[in-house]
């Protein structure tokens, strides 16, 4: 039986281990950074800034999401965000992905929002089919636009 849980603090040594397995598979193209402390602080602390869930299959731990609320001034409404989305190899296949792509539109249905977006690497073909096969729509007249650490304080300058 698949269920989808929220995750704990008890499950900050998991989403940092999914979060590294991911970038792994992805072949993700930047350093990875991310600690225990920043994850028991803005994921799973008091003030968090996103949210995470746990998928069990079987009572087994098999991936987890990580989500955000957005907000949109062209609609007037939240959206959910989907960050990651990673399913242990061993139990891809299996329906999980889709299932918890299900999970989050039912939570983007209950909090009224007018989006349920997420990114994906231009070079991640299998999460692109999967996403794609799932129903979603790849926006191409929008670019996405980043500052890191350091160009946010020379722009600070």
């Amino acid at each position: 039986m698949l269920k989808f849980v929220p995750a704990q603090d008890t499950d900050s040594k998991l989403i940092l281990k999914y979060i590294s397995d991911l970038a792994i598979s992805e072949k993700f193209p930047f350093p990875i950074s991310v600690t225990l402390s920043d994850i028991e602080t803005n994921l799973l602390g008091k003030d968090a800034v996103a949210k995470a869930v746990i998928f069990y299959l079987d009572e087994k731990p098999c991936g987890f999401a990580v989500y955000y609320f957005t907000f949109s001034t062209t609609t007037g409404k939240r959206g959910l965000h989907l960050d990651d989305l990673y399913v242990e190899p061993m139990y891809q296949g299996r329906g999980v992905g889709k299932r918890a792509l299900v999970y989050l539109a039912q939570i983007a249905r209950e909090r009224d929002c007018a989006r349920f977006e997420w990114w994906a690497l231009k070079t991640n073909d299998s999460a692109i089919k999967f996403y794609l096969n799932a129903g979603a729509q790849v926006l191409d007249e929008i670019s996405v636009f980043r500052l890191n650490q350091s160009q946010i304080e020379k722009l600070l300058e």
